[in-house]
């Protein structure tokens, strides 16, 4: 992982929430409405008519807009971890400096029972 990059478990999500840091969803928006970690804001990092990745530009602004500082906490996941990767390497190449990276996604979360939000 690149620098300012901090791989990160379950606990460490939930204890996130709990501080009030900015949780983002960068699956596409429907698997987000199916079932997101409670708390978290969808940043889509794939666009859905071609399946490409959108702009590192955009996704900065769009992390920007969700109410995300570049030097404040943030946690990001997707699925299965390989988005948020490739997301939290852009905005750390965007001077974002405290990214967390929740590698487990929502495999995991949803492996171990946790609570999800549905819409």
């Amino acid at each position: 992982m690149g620098k300012g990059i901090n791989v990160i478990d379950s606990d460490r999500v939930v204890e996130a929430g709990e501080e009030n840091i900015p949780l983002i969803d960068v699956r596409p928006a429907f698997m987000y409405e199916e079932g997101h970690i409670p708390g978290a804001v969808n940043v889509p990092l794939v666009v859905p008519e071609d399946g490409s990745m959108i702009p590192d530009d955009q996704l900065v602004q769009a992390i920007e807009a969700a109410g995300v500082e570049p030097d404040a906490d943030v946690v990001l996941y997707c699925q299965t971890g390989q988005h948020a990767g490739l997301a939290a390497n852009t905005l750390a190449e965007n001077g974002f400096s405290d990214i967390e990276l929740y590698s487990g996604s929502m495999d995991d979360w949803t492996a171990k029972d946790l609570p999800v939000s549905k819409g």
